[in-house]
């Protein structure tokens, strides 16, 4: 059997007219709309309305008229469909945490009446008919502890979010946000486990004590049912099934036969409606905006932690992680003309800062290390009024093997969140492994390239290749350290001087290592080399070249990496063995 999670947020359309500064303190409601107009008209349906204004007589459905009736000063806000909706996509992608499927719609027929028709919030709140997010849970909750701690959790995700939230589970979508919008936790049903959980085969006496406005039914059919004396579910299902039936045949409007039978399979606890899964976006968007500007660097440190933790939420709960990342800051144009004597039009109201990271970062202490190194050094032109947080470039995340000896082997996210940090720091084109490239050029054998761990994953286990030939090291043996532009030293004899890096060298002796002729021929300077094994001696007490060939007892020897450009006869150091 299976099971679904309903997550139901009453408040949803209250508390996003608040975060985004739309309301002041004095009763309000919110309308929720396409329309791109601000404007009020008399007959508008209020969806929403707040905790003041529902003790005031405020109800949602009815217009703005009507409600200006109660309240005077009565302030109605607008809000796009489009922002609930992202917020109930934020709030499914943290659920996807916990199960297979997360939906935001039912897959409704198209000839059942408008959801506007089958909207009903209790306690006076909502976000017109899209505020519940429902969650396919079958099989997952013993991953948790069960459904109730399953319940738990969801609430204290979407807590985390920044809403309120009523969960429930039962056995269909649509009994379960029946259940997490009406019943009541000091039910007897529920005073056991103290979460709104209907156990398996149940779902009908669970279902029995909720009003009749808990259902799926059209507003007009609601009120007859009413005028009726049926109260409850529970008076309803008392009537025998025939007759109910045709009796919601002659009263409903098209489709009349297939509503009043499923009507009748709801009541008996058979709720078999399909979920249309919701598809996430493939980044992540979280902003804050601030009626009060933001003045340095400090406050916006502390809003980017909230933001990100909201944010990597999100991200963990669809198990990937992010490998570019960026920050949008609105400035205030007025402050900026002002500082600047310019018109504010001219001026730009915004920076735009991206961070590409060597790795992928999934933890939030990661990735706000990586963004602190970034804003710190960061000089504000002016007071921030908009804050914008994006995760792009998002892969699956790497799982680790769990350590079974407890911390003797080393953190597998030390040596990433490292690489991000100095990334953040320096430059992400300044921070990454060497990789072989084939060149005869002894300084273009190696280049920096970007972390991949995949690619590290496949090296460790590709099968191994054979060793190289021994022998090629007597021909040309490799120093330790190779520089990357060779340092030129002049005239390179045995028992001479020479000069490298503001250092004083004397050539103890050489031994030829090898040759390199004529590589690159076709480029405008091919390269004809002799290397040597050079043994340097260093610390001379005596200024004196004379003096500094006689054997010195604190001198310090080094074997260095040398060669002679056969083209101009110059010597040059090109490498150090250790």
């Amino acid at each position: 059997m299976k099971r679904i999670a309903a997550i139901v947020l009453p408040s949803l359309a209250c508390e996003l007219a608040r975060l985004e500064g739309l309301v002041r303190d004095e009763p309000f409601a919110v309308i929720v709309h396409d329309d791109t107009s601000n404007e009020t008209h008399p007959g508008a349906i209020l969806d929403a309305v707040d905790r003041q204004a529902w003790q005031y007589g405020v109800r949602p459905g009815q217009t703005a008229s009507q409600a200006a009736a109660f309240v005077g000063k009565l302030q109605i806000v607008h809000l796009a469909r489009e922002r609930v909706m992202h917020a109930l996509g934020c709030v499914a992608e943290m659920a996807l945490g916990f199960g297979t499927t997360a939906a935001l719609e039912l897959c409704v027929d198209a000839h059942q009446p408008s959801k506007r028709d089958f909207a009903r919030y209790p306690r006076g709140a909502g976000a017109g008919p899209y505020d519940t997010v429902w969650l396919d849970v079958t099989g997952c909750a013993r991953l948790v502890g069960g459904d109730d701690l399953m319940c738990a959790d969801l609430r204290e995700r979407a807590r985390q979010l920044g809403h309120r939230a009523r969960v429930a589970i039962a056995s269909g979508p649509r009994i379960a946000r029946a259940i997490a919008r009406w019943a009541s936790l000091s039910s007897p049903h529920y005073a056991g486990s103290g979460e709104l959980v209907v156990p398996r085969g149940l779902d009908a006496q669970y279902l029995a004590e909720l009003p009749i406005a808990s259902l799926p039914l059209p507003n007009d059919i609601g009120r007859w049912l009413l005028k009726l004396g049926l109260l409850r579910v529970e008076d309803l299902a008392r009537i025998d099934r025939d007759k109910l039936s045709h009796r919601l045949c002659r009263r409903s409007r098209v489709g009349a036969k297939d509503q009043g039978r499923d009507l009748l399979e709801l009541i008996a606890g058979r709720d078999d409606m399909p979920l249309r899964a919701y598809q996430p976006a493939r980044n992540i968007i979280e902003s804050a905006s601030f009626e009060h500007e933001l003045s340095g660097t400090e406050p916006l440190l502390f809003v980017l932690r909230g933001l990100t933790s909201r944010a990597m939420a999100r991200l963990n709960a669809r198990g990937e992680a992010c490998s570019v990342t960026s920050i949008r800051l609105a400035f205030d144009r007025s402050v900026i003309a002002l500082e600047n004597n310019t018109r504010s039009q001219a001026l730009p109201n915004e920076t735009h800062i991206e961070l590409e990271l060597p790795v992928p970062l999934a933890r939030e202490d990661e990735l706000l290390r990586a963004l602190h190194a970034r804003l710190e050094r960061l000089e504000l032109p002016a007071p921030v009024i908009t804050l914008t947080l994006v995760l792009d470039g998002l892969t699956p995340k790497a799982h680790h093997q769990l350590d079974l000896g407890r911390g003797k082997s080393a953190d597998p996210n030390a040596l990433p969140t490292l690489i991000a940090e100095l990334s953040a720091w320096i430059g992400p084109r300044r921070v990454g492994v060497l990789r072989l490239v084939d060149s005869h050029r002894p300084e273009s054998r190696s280049r920096l390239a970007p972390v991949d761990w995949a690619d590290q994953d496949r090296r460790k286990h590709a099968v191994s290749v054979a060793a190289p030939d021994p022998r090629l090291s007597l021909i040309m043996p490799e120093p330790t350290r190779i520089l990357p532009v060779p340092i030129e030293v002049g005239r390179l004899i045995p028992g001479g001087l020479v000069n490298a890096a503001h250092t004083l060298y004397l050539v103890d002796r050489l031994r030829l290592s090898a040759r390199i002729d004529r590589v690159e021929w076709w480029s405008p300077s091919p390269v004809c080399r002799d290397y040597a094994r050079a043994w340097l001696r260093t610390n001379l007490r005596t200024p004196s070249p004379h003096a500094a060939r006689s054997v010195d007892e604190h001198a310090e020897y080094g074997e260095a990496w040398m060669y002679v450009d056969r083209r101009n006869g110059r010597g040059y150091l090109h490498g150090w063995y250790e």
